[in-house]
């Protein structure tokens, strides 16, 4: 993809910038273990760091079912230490398998007092053109 700068690269996903929009992107290449799914969670909240940006799209197409436990985590810790390093709009493409999609919906539904905007999408194109409605052009 044209003007995207890698930041993580692993077996089962990908975190890049994309430098036209000012978005951080994260695809999942293949389910994860949960130990696979923490350390990319860790590494994208890395990546919020790094790039001082707050909007991520997030392409869990091929990501799979997620484990309880982690949905626990990921809503309980994970969200609320994004938050606080500006993590504000998510914009997430779920694959037409619904085990997936309940996992990510079931995650939203355990998060209390987030800040974050969120919003579903078949297809990355339509992802991005709803996250690049929040990006500031100076």
């Amino acid at each position: 993809m044209k003007n995207m700068q890698a930041y993580f690269d692993s077996e089962f996903i990908r975190i890049s910038y994309n430098e036209t929009t000012s978005v951080v992107v994260n695809a999942w290449k293949t389910p994860p273990s949960s130990d696979e799914f923490k350390i990319g969670m860790e590494n994208l909240l890395e990546a919020i760091k790094h790039f001082k940006i707050g909007k991520i799209l997030s392409d869990t197409t091929y990501m799979g079912a997620i484990h309880p436990d982690d949905q626990h985590w990921t809503a309980t810790d994970w969200y609320h230490r994004a938050a606080k390093v500006g993590f504000s709009h998510n914009a997430i493409v779920v694959p037409p398998d619904v085990f997936t999609e309940m996992s990510v919906k079931e995650i939203l539904d355990q998060i209390e007092n987030t800040s974050v905007t969120t919003s579903f999408f078949q297809t990355v194109e339509d992802a991005t053109a709803w996250i690049q409605q929040f990006i500031l052009y100076i």
